[in-house]
């Protein structure tokens, strides 16, 4: 499976949440997956950690026999270099800017929606940072993300995409 393919599939909404999991609890079940993600029908949760195993983007890690049934736990599959390519980067940013804009496309071409009562935001700042300034900056972001990203569904929580991009700015 090429790059492009597997952005395709990393790009749906479910499949990110698992991913999530997996990168904040390192390791996961389906049934301990679940708990997290209880708004996930079970059969859908299922077919979604298929496609995720069979694209290759997480593995088996451990096998345990409960009452005539394999239970898998899954983690993420690491690349042994620790490497990407640009090309590989260059089509996952884009698929990832793709995806975003046609989400943009499909929630402004239905009229019920209201970028205000939906807390609709765009904001975008050219700063000034050393590598070392930088790093501080995203460690203390994550920071904050980390105070919210366990929160489990419940009533008034609606799921939410926050997406932060950093680049290279074309200076003038």
């Amino acid at each position: 499976m090429n790059q492009q393919d597997f952005t395709k599939i990393i790009m749906n909404p479910v499949r990110q949440r698992i991913v999530q999991y997996l990168i904040l609890h390192e390791e996961g079940t389906v049934s301990s997956i679940r708990e997290e993600l209880n708004d996930i029908p079970p059969a859908s949760l299922y077919r979604h950690i298929k496609i995720l195993y069979e694209a290759g983007g997480i593995e088996v890690v451990r096998e345990r026999k409960i009452r005539g049934t394999v239970e898998k736990t899954y983690a993420l599959v690491k690349n042994p270099a620790g490497e990407y390519s640009r090309e590989g980067a260059a089509q996952m940013i884009q698929a990832a800017l793709f995806s975003l804009a046609a989400s943009f496309s499909r929630y402004f071409a239905q009229e019920e929606n209201d970028p205000r009562k939906d807390l609709l935001s765009l904001s975008t700042s050219t700063l000034l940072l050393t590598d070392e300034e930088f790093m501080e900056m995203t460690a203390k972001i994550g920071a904050v993300f980390n105070d919210y990203i366990y929160n489990k569904p419940e009533e008034g929580r609606k799921i939410r995409r926050f997406t932060l991009i950093s680049s290279p700015s074309e200076e003038e």
